[in-house]
C-alpha cells in the first residue's frame, strides 16, 4: 500500500536565503539536494522536507508539517534560544504549549515565510 512508503513535506518560500538559513541554523536540518529553484532538506530521523521559490507565495493558514519531539516543553526551550519565538494561540499555556489528553503536547511556530510549523509529543 501507498501508506508504506517515506513521506516528505513539500511547500513554497519567497526568500531562498533567509528559509535556507532558517531551517539549517535554528532547526537543524540538513541539506540533501540543492537546486536552483529549491532545497531538500532531511532530519536526524530521515524526514524529508522540500522547499521551493514562489514570488507571489502566499503562507497557509494551517500546519504544513510537524516534527515529533521527546519533549514539546524542551523543544520551545530550544527554538527561544535561537530566537524563534513559539506561538501564543487559543488554549495554549505561557509557553505557547497546548496539552491534548488524546494526543500529548504540541506548540506552533512560524518560518520567515510564514508557514506554520507544529512541533509535538508522539502519540
Amino acid at each position: 500500500m501507498i501508506g508504506q512508503n517515506a513521506t516528505h513535506a513539500n511547500f513554497s518560500v519567497n526568500d531562498m536565503a533567509v528559509a535556507k538559513s532558517f531551517y539549517v541554523d535554528k532547526l537543524g536540518f540538513t541539506i540533501k539536494q540543492e537546486t536552483p529553484g529549491g532545497v531538500l532538506f532531511e532530519s536526524g530521523a530521515g524526514t524529508r522536507v522540500n522547499i521551493y521559490a514562489k514570488e507571489d507565495h502566499q503562507a497557509w493558514d494551517s500546519t504544513v508539517f510537524g516534527i515529533e519531539v521527546s519533549s514539546v516543553k524542551d523543544a520551545v526551550g530550544e527554538l527561544s534560544s535561537v530566537g524563534v519565538n513559539v506561538e501564543k494561540i487559543d488554549g495554549s499555556d505561557e509557553n505557547g504549549i497546548i496539552s491534548i489528553p488524546e494526543m500529548g503536547d504540541a506548540a506552533w511556530f512560524r518560518d520567515p515565510a510564514g508557514n506554520w510549523i507544529c512541533i509535538s509529543s508522539s502519540i
